[in-house]
């Protein structure tokens, strides 16, 4: 009898196995296989016995049942948990913009504090896979502030008044563009030193400088958040903290008349929380389809007797163990 098992690129046939047993042995009966290995695998499935023979190798071995059992007694480390969090609706933030520009009237300074609507959303992974949890890693955090205009009175003198100036902000955009990780504080405290992030948006000002432009410009800052556990398998950020960024203009795209342009943009993110449920990664699906299968199977025969993905159990290579372990989370 054969029965058909399909991985990527390679049609396995399997079938049913019985050697006869003698006085001394009984009597096996299991499914053989023959492999790209050029050998076979037999599991027996009453005795949970799992032997392997190469032609090429001609390495024979096989794995217990007690094998098996101290094997998923084994704690792994890289079960996480991972979670896709994001704003609620009508989430706020509010927003300082600095600006410092410097004419033949010489250097002013002026700020506008708003309080405008964002969108954000992330993912995180939280180890270990169930609270409390001791590390975070942010793999994507996304700001997405509404459109506004901030107003400025620049060049003050006395009896002459100020000049003004509007700059109106619209698609601005802070992407984080690396993984950051922190160890969880006992209180969950979790902080994120230079920090990656990229700022894109669009301005235009009015006013004593009148100039279009675009912002597209990677920069570090620090990101802190508190990490909260919830029911039902709810986790939260919140107290949310970004250092201020700075945008030095480029020169070449400055007004005439205009010499220098800073903008500094600063954003007090205590109204915004990000929520969502996490779930237990599984770090036996080798190829994240959300199932441990015959895909799964082929990576780790493909691995086989070097260091790879499919190395489950940590020890370097990947060997019977880490088929053991596979095997065990089939499905």
């Amino acid at each position: 009898m054969h029965v058909p098992f399909i991985a990527p690129m390679t049609l396995w046939r399997f079938r049913v196995v019985c050697l006869r047993g003698t006085d001394s042995r009984p009597s096996l009966c299991g499914l053989a296989t023959t492999s790209p290995l050029r050998g076979f695998i037999m599991l027996n499935v009453s005795s949970c016995a799992l032997s392997f023979r190469s032609d090429r190798s001609r390495v024979a071995f096989s794995i217990g049942a007690a094998v098996l059992a101290a094997t998923l007694l084994t704690p792994d480390a890289r079960g996480d948990s991972v979670a896709q969090v994001s704003s609620p609706a009508g989430a706020s933030m509010i927003a300082t913009m600095t600006i410092t520009i410097t004419t033949a009237l010489g250097t002013s300074s002026d700020s506008d504090t708003k309080t405008i609507a964002i969108l954000a959303n992330g993912s995180a992974q939280l180890a270990p896979s169930a609270p409390p949890w001791n590390g975070v890693t942010i793999d994507a955090l996304h700001l997405d502030p509404a459109d506004t205009t901030f107003h400025f009175d620049l060049y003050c003198f006395p009896f002459i008044g100020c000049q003004p100036l509007d700059v109106a902000v619209s698609g601005l955009t802070i992407d984080s563009t690396a993984p950051m990780s922190s160890i969880v504080t006992a209180s969950g405290g979790a902080t994120f030193p230079n920090a990656n992030f990229l700022v894109r948006g669009a301005y235009s000002t009015t006013g004593v400088a009148t100039a279009t432009g675009t912002l597209d410009d990677a920069t570090t800052a620090t990101f802190a958040c508190r990490v909260q556990a919830l029911a039902k398998s709810q986790v939260k950020f919140d107290q949310l903290s970004l250092a201020p960024i700075v945008n030095v203009v480029d020169a070449a795209s400055l007004p005439s008349g205009v010499t220098a342009l800073t903008i500094t943009f600063a954003s007090n993110l205590t109204n915004t929380t990000l929520s969502g449920m996490y779930v237990a990664a599984n770090p036996y699906d080798l190829n994240g389809d959300g199932v441990v299968d015959a895909a799964d199977l082929s990576t780790l025969l493909a691995q086989w007797g070097v260091a790879g993905s499919a190395d489950l159990d940590g020890d370097g290579l990947v060997g019977a163990a880490d088929l053991a372990i596979l095997l065990s989370n089939w499905g």
